[in-house]
């Protein structure tokens, strides 16, 4: 920030004026910075609407010199904390459609122009969504309403009437058709420009290999079959070879509401990290265990628990895409326990003695290589 910057209160703050002191209220995120400061200046900061540079409207104050730095500096501060946004450009026709898209990453950012192309970045990324259940559809959903515009949807199935009361982008009359092409149509019905790349086809080995799929920026993984884990390492190496982030997006595996870890290509745990602690964590002396055998064992669903799962995915998706820094599932895992509503996190740093990341790891050593 300079003094030819063009200063605005933003929309989401709250000015509390006092005797003794002035308070700030982000509503957005609930935050409150109390400062002692002369009440006054408040109505100084509702006069700043971005109409004109801080020279021209520190001016028009008749300040000392003195006054003047002192002024500066405290709207410096504002700036930086998320008080006050710097309009060094008016936002294009998009802020017609989402203009609490724009709010929401003001809170994050200390200029429009940053806003803009933090916005502009989620536009034209491409996600790739591996499973349409009761995670996967209103992931993608939620996105598309958040600005996404390019979409690879993986899933073999067909829509089945049993899917109906937890995977919100079904209808009955969907029933026998595959979940790719209904979800296509629902996307398409939100937005008509989404550009959308569909496969019906089983995530294995060979899938994200064959050269089809191109320019993807995150990978989420919500897919339980055959296992969370086996769909996860698959997912886990092709994004580690091709430095893709990618996240675990939940799925039953002994749980009702998993959220799964964001990967971050050589700055956090990777999947193998992941498997790694757990092997430990769960370690245990099994000379006097038996297998418990029900071919026909299925583990309850839940409507608001898939959506929460899909929801806390989602906003990591969105900051991920935004490039914004406080990615709170990194190295972090979570289960949402429904009967004492409250959530379990599972920590887990980044491994050294990792055989993909560690510093004798396959992709550590490849990331260097490719470095050089």
């Amino acid at each position: 920030m300079d003094k030819y910057s063009k200063l605005k209160l933003r929309p989401s703050v709250a000015i509390v004026a006092k005797s003794e002191y002035t308070e700030f209220f982000l509503s957005n995120i609930r935050k409150s910075i109390i400062l002692k400061i002369d009440p006054s200046v408040s109505d100084y900061l509702f006069e700043l609407d971005g109409s004109q540079t801080l020279s021209k409207w520190l001016a028009k104050k008749e300040l000392t010199s003195k006054e003047e730095q002192s002024f500066f500096e405290l709207l410096s501060f504002l700036n930086s904390n998320s008080i006050l946004i710097d309009m060094d450009v008016l936002y294009d026709e998009s802020y017609k459609t989402y203009p609490r898209i724009f709010t929401l990453l003001e809170d994050y950012l200390e200029s429009q122009s940053q806003v803009l192309k933090a916005f502009n970045k989620i536009r034209k990324s491409k996600v790739m969504i591996v499973g349409l259940g009761s995670v996967g559809n209103w992931v993608v959903q939620s996105l598309a309403m958040s600005g996404v515009n390019k979409f690879v949807l993986v899933d073999p199935d067909k829509v089945d009437i049993s899917n109906l009361h937890r995977q919100v982008g079904f209808k009955e009359s969907d029933e026998g058709s595959s979940k790719v092409s209904v979800m296509t149509t629902r996307l398409k019905e939100i937005r008509p420009e989404i550009k959308i790349e569909s496969f019906e086809d089983w995530l294995d080995d060979d899938f994200l290999k064959k050269g089809n799929i191109s320019d993807i920026d995150l990978i989420i993984n919500c897919a339980d079959f055959p296992t969370v884990d086996e769909t996860s390492k698959i997912v886990g190496e092709y994004a580690m070879e091709n430095k893709i982030n990618h996240i675990i997006g939940g799925g039953y595996n002994l749980h009702q509401s998993l959220i799964g870890q964001v990967v971050i290509p050589d700055k956090t745990a990777c999947v193998e990290c992941f498997r790694l602690n757990l092997d430990e964590i769960n370690e245990i002396d099994t000379s006097n265990i038996y297998k418990l055998n029900n071919v026909t064992r299925k583990v309850g669903s839940f409507p608001p628990l898939s959506a929460l799962s899909a929801s806390i995915t989602a906003n990591e998706a969105f900051k991920s895409l935004a490039g914004l820094k406080n990615i709170i599932m990194s190295n972090s895992r979570t289960e949402f326990m429904m009967r004492e509503q409250n959530f379990s996190n599972l920590l887990m740093n980044r491994r050294s003695d990792c055989n993909w990341c560690g510093y004798e790891g396959k992709y550590y050593q490849l990331s260097r290589d490719k470095d050089k």
